[in-house]
Parts: structure tokens; sequence; C-alpha cells
């Protein structure tokens, strides 16, 4: 081979590496590309050569960052055959929480018409994730400084425990006077039952001396018109008996719960509560609510934001099962309805959340501490039951109106006492 052949053939691989090597090492495209600037106020944290995404699908690169009347100018290369149109939207987005940066394009309406090269776009500054971690960060210092007695939700918390405290020391007491009777009713109760069995097994065993003729006096009561009559009475008896046994059933099955909710809202810095009866006789599926809700003193002076009517009747009536209960009645002081769902109740620790929404005064178009509400009142919120007795919640109030967020505390439990005393009651009015 002749010195010039070698040589032109080691000029041409030599430009063909050249290529190459200017091509994955200098990051230069052959791809046929156009520009957008793109501006923003902060870019923290963008390099240039980040990737372009539209849906996700990278379809250029960041060529270069500049500043120009005090502004970020991101110059974004993007392939030629992908058009971009004139109502897109630009951000800048992270991959995850310690991922890199990227211009993030949301496509617009293909009717506005596309962008044109070197053209000028508004990109959208949201905040950065640093910041947003550092925010809620603060947030949760906060509550946790609060819960320790260090804040305004702390103290309040505290103050109405003790309120609730009292309440219960004043409901013991009365308890502890009424105990001696109830307890005695509750053990007539279930002498009574006892005894009813008794009477129903004596019956039983007389409608069969009468039917087969034995004993003294089925030998004694010959006439069949008188036997038909006897055992006629023994039977209305023994089904009067058994309704009264069915009755003292129910009546010992008697559940009531107290129930008081807390509620703190961090934003107007508005604290109230709500106590209330729940009722659940023996039928197993129904429920009845008694109660007071945003108790507090009317005369106190309103703080701008406190748009809270107090002290409203709460009184309902409702269905329930394992997964969902519905009530409805007067909720907050106003017709409404109000559902309580619990999508993984056959679920380990999933079991604990309950999701709530309440919907009432339909028909509100009234004024309240100088602010016009004309729209129902919806509230909702999630709970997470640590035990039987205690959960915490967080809660979206008045959300078509004010929608302030709130903090819940609840405390549930069943009062025995009271439960036979209803019993009673309501054995007696029958």
């Amino acid at each position: 081979m002749k010195p010039e052949t070698k040589l032109g053939i080691f000029t041409v691989v030599g430009l063909i590496i050249f290529g190459f090597s200017l091509y994955f090492l200098g990051g230069l495209s052959v791809t046929r590309s156009y520009e957008l600037n793109v501006t923003f106020a902060d870019v923290s944290g963008l390099p240039v050569k980040a990737s372009v995404k539209l849906s996700g699908v990278e379809v250029g690169r960041v060529k270069q960052i500049k500043i120009e009347d005090g502004q970020v100018v991101v110059v974004a290369e993007v392939h030629r055959d992908v058009p971009i149109y004139r109502d897109a939207r630009f951000s800048v987005v992270m991959t995850g929480i310690i991922g890199t940066k990227y211009l993030k394009v949301e496509q617009g309406n293909p009717a506005s018409g596309a962008l044109q090269p070197g053209q000028y776009v508004q990109g959208i500054d949201e905040v950065p994730m640093d910041v947003m971690i550092s925010q809620t960060m603060g947030s949760i210092k906060e509550f946790v400084d609060s819960v320790n007695r260090h804040g305004e939700f702390g103290d309040k918390l505290n103050e109405t425990m003790n309120e609730v405290r009292q309440l219960s020391a004043n409901l013991n007491q009365l308890v502890a006077q009424m105990k001696p009777y109830l307890s005695r009713s509750v053990q007539n109760l279930d002498v009574a039952s006892a005894r009813l069995n008794e009477l129903m097994a004596k019956a039983d065993s007389l409608m069969t001396s009468l039917e087969q003729g034995e004993g003294v006096i089925g030998s004694l009561i010959k006439d069949p018109q008188m036997k038909a009559d006897v055992k006629d009475s023994v039977k209305d008896l023994k089904e009067t008996m058994g309704e009264v046994k069915t009755f003292v059933s129910k009546m010992s099955r008697f559940r009531v719960y107290w129930d008081y909710d807390f509620y703190y809202m961090p934003g107007p810095s508005l604290a109230t509560s709500d106590l209330a009866l729940e009722i659940y006789p023996a039928s197993g599926y129904t429920f009845y609510r008694a109660g007071i809700a945003n108790i507090g003193n009317e005369d106190d002076t309103l703080d701008p934001k406190d748009y809270l009517e107090k002290n409203k009747f709460d009184v309902r009536f409702g269905l329930y099962n394992k997964w969902a209960t519905v009530s409805a009645g007067l909720i907050r002081g106003a017709g409404g309805v109000a559902l309580e769902l619990k999508p993984f109740y056959d679920t380990d620790f999933l079991e604990r959340f309950t999701f709530t929404g309440e919907f009432s005064d339909w028909g509100r178009d009234r004024t309240i501490n100088g602010r016009l509400f004309n729209k129902p009142n919806l509230s909702y919120g999630v709970d997470f039951r640590f035990n039987r007795y205690f959960s915490v919640g967080a809660w979206a109030r008045d959300a078509l109106e004010t929608n302030d967020f709130a903090l819940k505390a609840n405390i549930s439990f069943n009062d025995e006492d009271i439960s036979s005393f209803f019993g009673l009651a309501a054995m007696a009015g029958s």
C-alpha cells in the first residue's frame, strides 16, 4: 500500500474519532433543535445540560442559564420535531427528594399555536423543595412545642382538659351517689332473668303434662274444653314470659358512651369543644347522639376570625356497621348528614384510620361576626385512634367558606353505670 493511501486512511479515521469525541465528551449534538427562552425568578440547583422533559419524555437540554433585566433566563434547546404550544407551562422540578432538577414542560392546547424559535415565555416559580422541607420541619417543631405546653395550642388543650377533668369529677360524684341503687337494680335484673328461665321451664313441663294427660293436673282435667282453655292460658303465659326475658336481655346490653372532641385551628388561633352522649341500644345497628357543639361563653368578645356559633345542639340518629356509620339530624345547630368510613376495618394498623365528613346548614345565608356566609357547612377529616379511649386527627372546618385547618383530639369511653340507668329508664317507660 502506498504511503499516500495509508496517510489518507489515517486522516479519515482520525477525523471520525475526533467527531465522536466531540459528540460524546463535548456534549455536542447533531440533532436539529430550536431555542426557547424561559424566565424565572429563581432556578436554584438547575444545572446547565439538565433535561427538558415534556410529559415525562426528554425532548431537549438546558443550553445556558443567564441573567437579563434582573430575571433568570433559561435557554432551552428543544428537538426541532417537537412543537411546544403557546399556553404550555414551564417549571423547575426535582426527580425526587434528593434527585437532580430538570425543566418540566406541561404541553398546552394545539389551538393556541406553537412557540417560535427564540421566543421568551414566563415560567412558573414554585417553592423549592429545601424551602418546603424547612417550612414543614418548622411547623412540626411548633406543634411539638405547643403539645409540650410551650405554645398556645398546648395551653388551650391543657385548659380544656382541666375543664373536662372537673366535669368528670362531678359526674363521678353523681354516679357514686347513684351506684348503690343502680347496682341493686342490675342485680335484680339478673335475678329476674334467672327466675324467668325457671318459670319458662316449668311452663314447658306443664304443657307437656297437659298434652299427654300425665301428672296430677293432666289426670284431673278430663273435660276437653277445660283442658284446651288451660293449655291456651299456659301458652299465653309462656309467650309473655319469653317477651319479658327478651326485653330484660336487651336492657342489659344497653351501651352509653361519653364522646368529647377538642379542635384547635392554628390559622385563626381558635379552640373549641364538643361534648355528647352516644346511646347504642341492643339492636346492634342503630345509635342516638345528643350533645352540645362549639361549647363556649356567648358573652366573650369575638376575635376577628372567630366565626363559630357557640353552644349549638347536636342531636342525631344513625346506622352503623363494621366499615361505615351514617347519621342525620341536627348537626351543630342545623339540619345535615354525617358519614364515617373505615375502609381498612379488617387490616391491622390501617383499621385505626377513620375518614369523616359532615354536611349541614344547606340553606345558610346569614352574617356571622361581620362576614356573610351563604354556602353550606362542609367539614371533613381523618382520625387515627391510638386505643379505644383516645384518637387524634386533622380536619378542614367549614371548607366551602373559611376552610380552616384544625387539629383534633378525641376522648371516648363507655359509662356502664349510665348504661344501666338508661336501660332501667327504658324498661320503666315500657
